[in-house]
């Protein structure tokens, strides 16, 4: 089947090539001044898009060189102003040094001195302070030593008596306390074992009572739940396989519409690229 080609909202192909096919003849200087005039403009406008690049590349290589130039201009006057910065900040830390130095030096003498005459009057004061001390502890161990030896002989007294009816009173005390303590634990021990067998058969009995009946519900309840869930699977597994089936067939036909679309979109590209290169031939 024969296509039409497209000959666009100016019909411009078939113009251009009735220019092109246009040949004036000897008396026909209008026609002859109309195509070479056209002919004169398609030179000029080649030769100013041709210029004009050209100026392009030219003015893009000036305007790269003034940027390295400025960049290098400033990269110096940044050099010179950070070690102008830097000299001026040494020379202030320098001064600075220099006053903490010599405020310190004096500072220190000024130390020295109070020092040496704190440490004369607290040598005197330590001096004065001994004696009296000295004084005072001998007068205190004397009299210590007497207080000892007095208090001594009337605390062994005291001790010895304490001792001798301690003695006596524990001994009766452990006796006695012996005696209850044997009767009190055959008691104890005869009615906890009694406690305990009636405690051990009650608990069976209700330990038994209580798997039973655990048992038997939770049978009943595994048997609904599983009942259940499988009613509750057998549905979602019917409506998801509804679910994909319509999924599937409209993916399929949104894939058939956009192979056709391309198919279309590629058969038109080609056409209007066959016709501009057949246009192009003819023109040279």
């Amino acid at each position: 089947m024969a296509t039409t080609k497209d000959p666009g909202i100016y019909n411009f192909n078939q113009i251009m090539d009735e220019f092109y096919k246009f040949k004036p003849g000897e008396d026909d200087a209008e026609g002859r001044s109309y195509k070479l005039g056209v002919a004169g403009d398609m030179l000029s406008k080649g030769f100013d898009s041709s210029l004009s690049e050209s100026m392009a590349y030219t003015q893009q290589g000036i305007s790269s060189e003034l940027m390295t130039q400025q960049a290098n201009l400033e990269k110096r006057n940044q050099s010179d102003s950070r070690k102008e910065e830097f000299d001026y900040g040494m020379q202030s830390m320098g001064a600075q040094f220099d006053h903490q130095n010599n405020f310190a030096n004096s500072q220190y003498d000024r130390d020295v001195g109070m020092l040496a005459a704190t440490g004369e009057q607290d040598r005197k004061n330590i001096t004065a302070t001994g004696v009296e001390n000295r004084l005072g502890e001998i007068t205190k161990g004397e009299q210590s030593r007497a207080n000892i030896g007095a208090q001594g002989q009337q605390d062994r007294e005291n001790i010895s008596t304490q001792q001798i009816m301690q003695g006596a009173r524990e001994k009766a005390n452990i006796g006695a306390q012996g005696t209850q303590d044997r009767e009190s634990i055959r008691t104890q021990q005869a009615a906890q074992g009694a406690r305990e067998t009636q405690n051990i058969r009650t608990q069976g009995d209700q330990d038994r009572a209580s798997i039973q009946t655990q048992q038997s519900s939770q049978g009943e309840r595994e048997r609904g739940n599983i009942s259940t869930q499988g009613d509750q699977d057998r549905q979602s597994i019917g409506a998801q396989g509804e679910q994909d089936r319509l999924k599937i067939g409209a993916q399929g036909d949104d894939n058939r519409q956009t192979l056709d679309k391309e198919d279309e979109l590629t058969a038109k590209k080609s056409s209007r690229q066959s016709a501009r290169s057949r246009s192009l031939a003819r023109a040279f």
